[in-house]
């Protein structure tokens, strides 16, 4: 993962320092015992569902129903009683409400989610997201036709900063002077990787006003790398994507999440998720065998840096990740995690994954011994 700078302490069980080889990573501060649980997280600053699995797992616990639809949806009667002036969008479209998208395994998941402080302001953007989608889902995408001349751009950074300087002086002046009615023209069609999108940088606006900036958390979040140009000059199309789910969302957005915003705030969201996202994997499967069901990003645990040799081991139960260690470390020891599953690849096939998904050049210790051997 990547992070700038540390910002605080995560844990006791290490610190965070550079390293001779540039960057930072975690360091264990005492001797620590296999098994020990050395960092526990359930603080997400966004997350996302695949929408091909968006019936099939629970948006609380992340339950997989093994490709059935889960049984409890919020109805309208469910969330009655949590509005207020400021969700008049919502108030005003009651009568149609279609869930928000929103599925759950067992009616507590679906209670402890409507419990969560302010959650009435997600679930109205989630219902607008959905509306909007569903009702333009018939209507010719003209971007279908144009994937090969979208990835086919040149990218280098003022390309990038022209493109979103031009959507700031030219496109918001002219969206700022209209009613809510005349914006709506303006909206782009979408495709499903679109929607799911605009939703996960809701996610991440609705959890931001938790995770503010003075927080553990909001710090850490705000001090991760953002890749954003790697990722583009790999993807080009991702840019013209990008400028999609922002236009969604500037005119759509309620002013509850709309307020805080912006073209820096938005780039910032996209570009760290490239490389700092963890998976939701499905339970109790195999590494072969499991379906990837979505991405989060928990910015405290984006410290730890990859080795093909890792010393901490992964896990998943319901809606927290837990890292524990694998094997018994001294002080001092750099504790680490592998990205991907792909620790049986090849030395070259493993290396190529790396660079290609998270931009580095691994050179752990397995790999260095490889690359040795092999000469």
């Amino acid at each position: 993962m990547t992070i700038d700078t540390p910002c605080c302490t995560v844990t006791p069980f290490y610190d965070i320092k550079d390293t001779p080889w540039g960057g930072r990573s975690c360091f264990a501060t005492d001797d620590i015992q296999k098994n020990t649980v050395i960092l526990e997280v359930n603080d997400t600053t966004g997350s996302s569902i695949q929408y091909e699995f968006r019936k099939e797992v629970c948006h609380y616990c992340f339950k997989y129903n093994n490709g059935k639809s889960m049984k409890f949806k919020i109805e309208r009667t469910d969330i009655e009683g949590f509005l207020s002036e400021d969700n008049k969008w919502l108030k005003s479209h009651l009568k149609k409400f279609r869930g928000a998208g929103l599925w759950f395994c067992s009616s507590d998941c679906m209670h402890s989610y409507l419990t969560i402080p302010q959650i009435i302001d997600l679930i109205e953007i989630y219902e607008i997201l959905l509306d909007n989608y569903m009702n333009k889902l018939k209507k010719h995408n003209p971007d279908d036709d144009r994937e090969a001349e979208l990835n086919s751009v040149e990218i280098s950074q003022p390309i990038i900063d022209s493109v979103w300087e031009n959507i700031r002086i030219e496109w918001l002046p002219l969206i700022d002077t209209m009613k809510y009615t005349k914006r709506e023209q303006y909206l782009p069609i979408i495709s499903e990787d679109e929607y799911n999108w605009a939703r996960f940088v809701s996610n991440t606006l609705f959890h931001l006003r938790t995770y503010n900036k003075d927080t553990e958390t909001g710090k850490s979040f705000w001090n991760l790398q953002s890749n954003e140009l790697n990722k583009m000059k790999q993807f080009p199309i991702l840019l013209h994507f990008q400028q999609l789910v922002f236009k969604t969302l500037y005119i759509l957005l309620p002013k509850t999440l709309r307020v805080d915003f912006c073209i820096e705030t938005f780039r910032h969201i996209m570009g760290s998720e490239y490389g700092n996202v963890f998976g939701i994997w499905q339970e109790g499967e195999t590494v072969d065998s499991r379906e990837s069901l979505g991405h989060w990003v928990f910015p405290r645990a984006s410290y730890f840096n990859h080795s093909c040799m890792p010393n901490i081991t992964k896990s998943r139960n319901r809606n927290t990740m837990y890292f524990t260690l694998n094997e018994d470390v001294h002080c001092g020891d750099e504790l680490c995690i592998e990205y991907s599953g792909i620790l049986d690849l090849t030395t070259a096939k493993r290396r190529q994954f790396l660079k290609e998904n998270w931009f580095f050049d691994c050179q752990c210790r397995k790999c260095r011994l490889e690359i040795q051997s092999s000469h």
